[in-house]
């Protein structure tokens, strides 16, 4: 059974989530019927990414597996994964399919910072990687520095929010059905597809440029055709930088847990550009850091160290 514990300090956790299902039942009908006004319909939704960020804070580990699909030039690639996860930020993560038995384990401050894996076939060889780089990045959007889902809330939230302030989107809340057993409430956004070319600085990647301008760093990559990895930049070059981290976006969020399960968007061409799911997921299991230790037996590592 799911436990949600609360640690975040103000209102009681009852009173918030009941006073916010209320407002959003009597949202959701009216989005349905398509009689809400714009405010109302952005009050409802600003509201609900605040209790899902509230419900995320009380969430001090998790385990499950993680369905993603992400776009790479004209091909999605598919991908399930087994993992753990625990605060501040522990990650272990074993591939199921494809590249069945590949295992990784990042532990933020220890091991350098960088990632531990194997590969799962042979050669089998552990190695430590970074995050960032050629390697580790192979086949993801994100580092695994980004993974988990308080960071997937994040880029939600910040594209929606981007579409409040600035008034150039539109966005619906309505019931998302039951998602993997979990009854869901979905936010759509339809964006404009415009954005701004910044000019690269001395000594810069597209890393660094993303942290600049506030976008993700594969949106950026993603659209620049002529750039073929992030450092595949020059000074002085100009960089296409999209306003929205997408065009399109679907976001649902559980009514149970408030705790956003499923996320998809796609790109500024109208392709589908990611989607994340989590078809198993147990909250606050109790991990401990055997669960993000190399050396446990459960896992394959020593048995790579010992050949």
């Amino acid at each position: 059974m799911t436990r949600l514990l609360n640690r975040k300090r103000g209102l009681s956790p009852f009173f918030v989530a009941l006073s916010l299902v209320a407002a959003l039942c009597a949202g959701a009908a009216g989005a349905q019927a398509l009689v809400e006004s714009p405010s109302s319909q952005v009050e409802r939704i600003d509201a609900l990414l605040d209790q899902s960020f509230y419900a995320i804070a009380g969430v001090y580990d998790y385990q499950g597996t993680l369905l993603k699909r992400e776009l790479f030039g004209d091909e999605i690639v598919e991908q399930k994964i087994a993992f753990k996860f625990s605060r501040p930020f522990k990650v272990y993560v074993k591939y199921i399919e494809p590249h069945e038995g590949r295992e990784g384990i990042y532990v933020r401050g220890s091991n350098k910072n960088r990632l531990r894996a194997h590969r799962g076939s042979v050669p089998d060889v552990a190695v430590s990687l970074s995050p960032l780089g050629r390697v580790a990045m192979l086949d993801n959007h994100h580092p695994i520095t980004s993974f988990g889902l308080e960071r997937m809330l994040e880029i939600g939230a910040q594209n929606i929010r981007k579409a409040i302030e600035r008034g150039d989107a539109r966005l619906r809340l309505s019931d998302g059905g039951v998602v993997h057993g979990e009854p869901t409430w979905r936010i759509d956004i339809e964006s404009q597809s415009g954005g701004r070319y910044v000019t690269v600085k001395r000594y810069e990647d597209l890393w660094e440029l993303a942290t600049r301008v506030g976008q993700d760093m594969y949106v950026i990559l993603h659209h620049n055709d002529g750039i073929d990895s992030p450092t595949d930049v020059t000074p002085g070059q100009k960089v296409f930088v999209p306003d929205y981290y997408a065009s399109r976006g679907q976001y649902f969020i559980g009514k149970r847990t408030f705790v956003m399960i499923k996320a998809k968007s796609w790109d500024h061409k109208g392709k589908l550009y990611e989607s994340y799911e989590y078809p198993e997921l147990e909250l606050n299991p109790g991990l401990s850091d055997r669960d993000f230790d190399h050396r446990n037996k459960d896992y394959d590592f020593m048995i790579i160290n010992q050949r």
